[in-house]
Parts: structure tokens; C-alpha cells; sequence
């Protein structure tokens, strides 16, 4: 019995040559796992599966030539054809195949690919599975193995393989076959090859899993992790105070890393918190100012990985305030105020990590991110201003009632409104705001 739609059933009793899944959406299938894409591949050229496409009334369109990959749109799904292929590889693992050449054998084809669970292929007319490689025997032992008796012909290829082992290893819970394992740590050296945007893409799917310790312990023990982010090698095995920490740093990041939302940009603020420590300890003597050491370290980071600018200022921005009010003992007054100075979404990036890094360290104390939270919902209920933008006043309200010409002074005076309704929400009525100001004002003189 075949899975597949029956348009798509339809469109390959059209075509010359068998058409078959193949990769994920047949894994995951047979895993009994929810499965979204189906990728397509046969010994039919593009321009076979174009032309049968158009007289099917079926949307098609060329995305790669070179690789043999057409996009096929059958109603609200899109899906992707490539055609049964051979690949040959320069030294380095760069993952830019020197040469392609189109074949009509199916095995060929199946032994360029990475592992055998992603080379098993079923037929979409019948739902018959073709498995060269061993794959379905794999599923069964819950094993992960590249799709040749040699992992190295595989893993050196394409550095990026290296990454995808890890991936597939979280996302399936299997475990990685030994000369496999050995083979990704001996060739770790080549995902230097590999473009930082393709990396960071990899590590996003990564970073996202419920199961992030056991990726980022994985990407640790084969090299990989230091080879992202070589700046986290300091923290490896570098100890801690034990009755703030069960855990040395590096430990300490992966599970705060653990406790965040699976939101990249928050799995990063875990990750990366306490990224200062190793070089404020080895240039201070202690860990003190390791914040501001991390934010910098963070911006540098993220530009590497490729990642947008909006992100970075929002992940080093946490990480440079993610020491405020250890200890709990700000005055409500003094967390309204800096609350607003970091937003609403700021504020929820702080609260989270706080409470993250308090349950990273191994003991359960966290009452500190308790109060922040207690704070930051009496606002929102409140009602207090978050922005300037919200006061009951403008710029030119302020000029008008002091006389003043459009300065510093008059942000000064907006800024200093801001902070005062924070904690005085029912202040923000524009006459008791410029009542206020004449306040500031004579206070200042």
C-alpha cells in the first residue's frame, strides 16, 4: 500500500521510469514519526518530469540544473525531484562536488548519499521500499552508519556530514556506529572547509531540539563544538565555586543552554552567558567583569556564524546584563526603572535566562527570577508607559513649557518622565507630566 497522494500516484504512472521517495519523509514513515516533505528522485531527466508535469496541469520549475533538481506544486504542496545522480569530490570538505553525472542505476545513486536510514527508497505508485544500503536493518537496531562499508569515502566528501551525524543522532535517538564515530572525529579538521552560513544553519537545527545537552555534549566529544565556537575550549573542565555551581562552566552553559526555551536566540543566551569567565579569570584573577568580557566575546561570535545583526545585539545585550541583581536585593523602584530601559521583550529575555542559568547551575535557586517576574506582570497590569513613545507628552510639549530648543537636554527630560512613570503609571497625564518637569527642572538649577 503506497502512502503517497494520489495526484502524486497519478503523475508517476505518467513517467517512464519508476518515481520513489526517498530520505526523511520514508525514515520517518517508517519510524511511525510525523513526516512533512516528500523528496523525489527516478532516472527521469528534468525536462522528462517538466514535460510530463505540464500535461498533468502540474506547477514545475528548473531549481537547479547542474544537480538535476525540478520543484513540483501539487495543490499546497511543494515538492522537489532530482534525478538518480553520481558525485565526485575535490580534496577538503567544502561540500562542492567537483563532478556530477546523471545515472539510470538507483544504487548509484544511493551510495552518494550520507546514511543508509536516509537511502532507503519506496516506490510511489506500489509503496515497494528498495533498500541498497542496509538502512531498514539500521532502523531496526536503532543504529546510524554511513551508507558505505568506508565512512571516510562519505564523511570527506562533505564536512558538513560531520554536523548532520550529530543532527541525525538527536533527532532519531540512534545511536552512531563506532567506525562511523571514529571516522568524524579523525576527519574533524573539515568543516573548516565548510561556508559559516551553512554551519550556523546546521547548528540552529541543533540548538532547537529538546534534547540540546546530549547535541552539544556530541558536537564536544567529536571536536566539532570547538571547531564553531573555539572560545567555549576555555570553559572546558575550568571550575567553579561549588556552592554556586555543581558543574565546571562549560557543563554549566550546556545546561542553561538545556533550560531556555528551544528558541535559537535564547539557546544562544544560554550558551553563551557566561562565554567571558575563562578570559576575565585568566586576565583579572576572577570572574567579576566576565560579562562585559562575554558581550564582546558573543558580538564576535555571532558575526562569525553569520548570524542577522538584530540578533546579535539581542543575544550580547543579555549577556552583557545578565549579572543584574544577583543577589535579589534591588528595590522595586530600581527593577521598574532598568524593566523599561530594556523593554518588554527584553525584560522576558532577562527573566528567562536568570531563570535558566539558576537551574544550569545544578541547585534550585531561583527565586531571584520569581520577583522579576512578580515585578514585570504588576507593570503590564499597571499599565506604565514602556516607551517614550507612550508618554502623554512629546518633544515639543517639553520645548513649549521650558522654553528650550530641541537638545539633549529635552531626551534627557523624556528619559527621566520614562523612569518616573514606571513607577508612577498614574503620572502619565500630560498635565501632571509637565507639571513634573517644572520639578525636574528646579531641581537641576
Amino acid at each position: 500500500m503506497t502512502p503517497y497522494p494520489l495526484q502524486l500516484q497519478t503523475f508517476a504512472a505518467r513517467l517512464p521510469a519508476p518515481l520513489y521517495a526517498v530520505g526523511g519523509c520514508v525514515r520517518d514513515t517508517l519510524l511511525q514519526k510525523p513526516s512533512h516533505d516528500i523528496d523525489l528522485c527516478s532516472a527521469n531527466r528534468p525536462e522528462t518530469i517538466r514535460q510530463a508535469a505540464e500535461r498533468e496541469g502540474i506547477a514545475c520549475r528548473l531549481v537547479n540544473e547542474r544537480l538535476g533538481t525540478v520543484q513540483l506544486v501539487l495543490g499546497e504542496r511543494t515538492l522537489e525531484h532530482t534525478t538518480f545522480r553520481t558525485e565526485s569530490y575535490p580534496p577538503g570538505g567544502a561540500h562542492r562536488p567537483a563532478e556530477i553525472a546523471f545515472t539510470d542505476d538507483l544504487k548509484q545513486d544511493a551510495f552518494r548519499r550520507d546514511f543508509s536510514i536516509n537511502a532507503i527508497y519506496q516506490d510511489v505508485r506500489t509503496g515497494e521500499l528498495i533498500d541498497p544500503t542496509g538502512g531498514l536493518d539500521d532502523l531496526n537496531k536503532r543504529l546510524l552508519r554511513t551508507t558505505t562499508a568506508d565512512p571516510c569515502r562519505i564523511l570527506c566528501d562533505d564536512g558538513l556530514r560531520i554536523l548532520r551525524l550529530v543532527r541525525f543522532a538527536i533527532s532519531t535517538g540512534f545511536s552512531i556506529e563506532e567506525q562511523t564515530w571514529q571516522c568524524a572525529q579523525k576527519s574533524i579538521r573539515l568543516l573548516d572547509d565548510v561556508a559559516w552560513e551553512r554551519k550556523r544553519q546546521e547548528l540552529d537545527r541543533l540548538l532547537v531540539f529538546d534534547d540540546v545537552f546530549r547535541a552539544l555534549s556530541l558536537l564536544r566529544e567529536l571536536g566539532a563544538l570547538f571547531r564553531l565556537i573555539p572560545e567555549l575550549s576555555e570553559a572546558d573542565g575550568m571550575a567553579q565555586r561549588s556552592d554556586y555551581h555543581r558543574y565546571d562552566v562549560l557543563t554549566h552553559l550546556f545546561r542553561t543552554c538545556e533550560a531556555m526555551p528551544p528558541e535559537v536566540p535564547l539557546r544562544l543566551m544560554g550558551l553563551l552567558h557566561d562565554v567571558g569567565k575563562p578570559a576575565c579569570k585568566r586576565e583579572t584573577g576572577n570572574f567579576h567583569r566576565h560579562a562585559v568580557y562575554g558581550e564582546r566575546m558573543t558580538e564576535t561570535i555571532l558575526k562569525r556564524l553569520t548570524y542577522p545583526n538584530a540578533m546579535i545585539v539581542r543575544v550580547k545585550t543579555a549577556v552583557r546584563h545578565h549579572m543584574f541583581d544577583l543577589d535579589g536585593r534591588a528595590k522595586e523602584s530600581t527593577l521598574k526603572k532598568q524593566f523599561v530601559l530594556w523593554g518588554k521583550a527584553g525584560v522576558l529575555d532577562w527573566i528567562r535566562l536568570r531563570e535558566a542559568d539558576f537551574r544550569g547551575s545544578g541547585y534550585r535557586t531561583d527565586y531571584v527570577a520569581d520577583r522579576w517576574r512578580s515585578v514585570y506582570e504588576e507593570m503590564l497590569l499597571s499599565g506604565c508607559p514602556w516607551s517614550e513613545s507612550e508618554l502623554a507628552v512629546t518633544g515639543s510639549d517639553i520645548m513649549e513649557a521650558l522654553h528650550l530648543p530641541p537638545s539633549p537636554a529635552v531626551s534627557a527630560l523624556k528619559t527621566k518622565l520614562l523612569l518616573h512613570c514606571a513607577c508612577h503609571p498614574k503620572d502619565n497625564e500630560r498635565e501632571r507630566l509637565l507639571r513634573l518637569l517644572t520639578d525636574f527642572r528646579n531641581k537641576s538649577a
